[in-house]
């Protein structure tokens, strides 16, 4: 069963830290260099500055960016920059943001969940973790002992009620913190200390499966640790709610053998397409597996697996059957092996825009666009024991760093 409680949280005294705006960050596996020197440059207190410090040539054991983001954690919290609340609250946070054009604004809350033992059980993951960034939040962790950020955990609601009492609550309070973010977005925040909330929590998310949406290398480092830390600063939303986003993540294939379109329609029929947003409009329109769009030298395609080809790969895949029908299995296990395309030479990234200019750029790089994965879809694989291949999945907005943390020693 899990457990979730309120926590003191560790928060940026805003009259000491400048704007609050100027020293959150999003989450440390999605800042490319050029953003974190702009959030290094943007205040000396940047969340960034611990999260993901600048490694420098002369780094040794004896001097690195964990270390120098320890001493500013200590010298954070010596000069009261961060200060710890004095009682234990559930704190709201609503992201207000807009996509494809349309208003946005998405609520959750932060809160404290027990690294029980049988946890595993009732939070699941659906994605693949790597050594290296464990190796990594692990040393972090050894050496800043606190939750610096929010693993991002998606939960049922049936019919929103959950969502719509903790909505409630926010129209009732006025917030605690208010921010602007990068492209106009804002943050908004509520120290909520209310016992029956926390109770309402505490028995909904007990009875139900959670689904890990992002931070699933900080989760298993934690659970790691769990025996001297029994806690996880967490970050809950509803799936009923409207501004939870799943995007799909892009593929940038490099492609330097001759004859790549005639070896391409030997596996899929290719239509031809106006451009990217024709294109995507008809892959969006489409429920059928195997289909994607693809951009080559210029032109795009809408892309069509076969139908000989799919059924005998659903027949037979090289992954567990619920996957096989997935656009990003049949991607990793029947295209790429046929065209001998290793998996470690493909880029990633969800902007579709990006990933086709890349492969403009490039003489021989090509774009493959996918569908997003429905969430409950998502959310039956993982709780069915079913982990998707890596990059499936890219849920939007991130919850941003800084918000609160959560201190262990």
């Amino acid at each position: 069963m899990v457990e979730v409680h309120p926590f003191r949280a560790l928060r940026y005294h805003e009259g000491k830290a400048e704007s609050w705006g100027s020293v959150i960050a999003p989450p440390y596996d999605v800042i490319d260099p050029e953003e974190q020197e702009r959030l290094h440059q943007l205040s000396p207190y940047n969340i960034v500055r611990l999260i993901l410090g600048r490694r420098q040539e002369t780094d040794s054991e004896n001097e690195n960016w964990y270390l120098r983001a320890k001493r500013d954690f200590d010298s954070w919290r010596r000069n009261g920059i961060l200060s710890q609340d004095a009682t234990p609250a559930l704190y709201l946070v609503e992201h207000r943001f807009t996509f494809n054009g349309k208003p946005h604004a998405r609520l959750g809350f932060t809160a404290l969940l027990e690294l029980q033992e049988d946890v595993s059980q009732n939070v699941h993951r659906h994605e693949q973790t790597l050594s290296g960034p464990k190796a990594d939040r692990t040393r972090l962790l050894e050496t800043i002992p606190a939750n610096l950020e929010s693993v991002f955990l998606v939960y049922p609601d049936d019919g929103g009620k959950l969502e719509m009492r903790l909505r409630a609550v926010a129209e009732r309070q006025a917030p605690t913190s208010r921010a602007a973010v990068a492209k106009g977005e804002e943050i908004r925040l509520w120290a909520v200390v209310d016992t029956e909330l926390a109770l309402a929590v505490k028995k909904h998310l007990g009875s139900v499966p959670l689904l890990i949406a992002d931070g699933h290398h900080r989760f298993e480092v934690a659970f790691a640790h769990r025996q001297r830390y029994k806690a996880l600063m967490s970050h809950f939303v509803s799936m009923a709610d409207g501004g939870l986003i799943v995007q799909a993540i892009h593929r940038l294939i490099p492609w330097d053998k001759p004859g790549v379109l005639e070896k391409l329609r030997e596996l899929c029929d290719l239509t031809p397409q106006a451009d990217r947003q024709a294109a995507l409009q008809t892959l969006g329109a489409q429920s059928a597996p195997g289909r994607f769009a693809v951009c080559h030298r210029g032109r795009i395609y809408s892309a069509t697996v076969k139908a000989e080809r799919l059924e005998a790969w659903l027949a037979a895949p090289s992954v567990a059957a619920e996957l096989a029908g997935l656009d990003v299995s049949i991607l990793h296990g029947l295209i790429l092996p046929a065209l001998e395309i290793p998996a470690s030479s493909v880029t990633y990234h969800a902007d579709p825009a990006r990933v086709e200019r890349q492969a403009a750029e490039t003489s021989h790089g090509t774009a493959w666009l996918l569908r997003p994965i429905a969430l409950p879809v998502i959310h039956r694989l993982a709780s069915g024991g079913h982990v998707l291949p890596p990059k499936s999945t890219y849920f939007y907005p991130k919850v941003w760093s800084g918000l609160t943390i959560n201190p262990l020693a």
